[in-house]
């Protein structure tokens, strides 16, 4: 088998199993499944028979394969059922908030894949000298704390003592309605979300790339151009730079994850309209259906990025 289709494959297969365990997920906690699909304020305002109306409504009174097959049918239609906390399809939700996840994700996979290999590139080119030290230091200090800590650091640092950025939301009260400061309000309630996204994840990718530039430093083509007087520059940029990419892309799969994970507890600190904060508000609200279709967002999202990369490697690999 080609190893393509058995990575599409494999992912099918991962986003098949995924799609079991959302599914399940009601209907594993204590109590009535249709008390949990539901409010349990709204489910005591209901008789009994309209309570079994519901149900066979829902198709809860359906054997679970059944249930389940109507649940992959509804998936296929794009119908991932309504929030009865937010009163809308949530579809219509996930569809406002998944605009504003991709800025935070794009913003910050862009600021600590620059930042994070050119200071691994400075600091690489002479280990153990004083930019490498106070480098390292400062990467060692941000490893050891999680993209929340680090969010509340920066919202009471910058946003509440030193009110510079705004505490939260995407956008302000009384947006301006001009396109370039509508654009330039919305990058502003951006700035500190995608910091301490950023923040968290450079250093992975500063360790990474220090680590490659070392080990590429003693090859015999950088000893080479260094012989042939080649500027700090191109020695940069095309003998480091180029040869790095395949590394950066080969954990760029592992870090969208991660990163995943940290925009939920970021846009939580910072009231954020993300999917992050959507999920989270499910959960507090007990919103199953709404919980349901952010997790198959996200995990649908994750399978297909990684696979895009994944391909993305082995193409450059193919390439040499």
């Amino acid at each position: 088998m080609y190893p393509a289709v058995q990575s599409v494959l494999n992912r099918v297969c991962i986003f098949f199993l995924l799609l079991m365990v959302i599914f399940a997920l009601p209907r594993l906690l204590p109590g009535d499944p249709l008390d949990v699909l539901l409010s349990s304020d709204r489910v005591r305002d209901l008789s009994a028979a309209e309570l079994a109306a519901l149900r066979d409504e829902m198709g809860l009174s359906a054997p679970l394969i059944t249930q389940f097959a109507d649940y992959l049918r509804d998936l296929a239609r794009g119908d991932l059922g309504y929030s009865s906390h937010h009163a809308t399809q949530v579809t219509t939700l996930l569809a406002n908030a998944l605009p504003w996840t991709a800025l935070l994700m794009v913003a910050a996979l862009s600021v600590y894949l620059v930042l994070g290999v050119a200071l691994g590139l400075e600091a690489g080119r002479a280990p153990h000298g004083r930019v490498d030290r106070v480098i390292t230091t400062v990467m060692t200090l941000l490893a050891s704390l999680p993209a929340f800590s680090i969010a509340v650091l920066l919202l009471m640092l910058f946003a509440v003592l030193l009110p510079i950025f705004p505490t939260s939301g995407a956008t302000s009260l009384f947006a301006p309605t001009a396109p370039v400061a509508r654009v330039l309000d919305i990058l502003w309630h951006a700035v500190l979300p995608v910091t301490a996204l950023a923040l968290h994840e450079v250093v992975r990718f500063y360790y990474l790339s220090r680590g490659e530039v070392m080990s590429l430093s003693v090859r015999p083509f950088i000893e080479n151009a260094r012989a042939r007087g080649v500027t700090a520059w191109r020695e940069r940029v095309h003998y480091f730079g180029r040869n790095l990419i395949p590394a950066m892309l080969a954990r760029m799969s592992d870090s969208v994850t991660k990163l995943i994970g940290g925009v939920v507890y970021v846009e939580a600190v910072f009231a954020y309209p993300g999917i992050g904060h959507l999920l989270l508000g499910a959960i507090a609200d007990r919103d199953y259906p709404l919980l349901q279709g952010a997790l198959v967002t996200i995990a649908a999202f994750v399978l297909l990025l990684n696979g895009l990369i994944d391909a993305w490697v082995s193409a450059l690999a193919r390439r040499g």
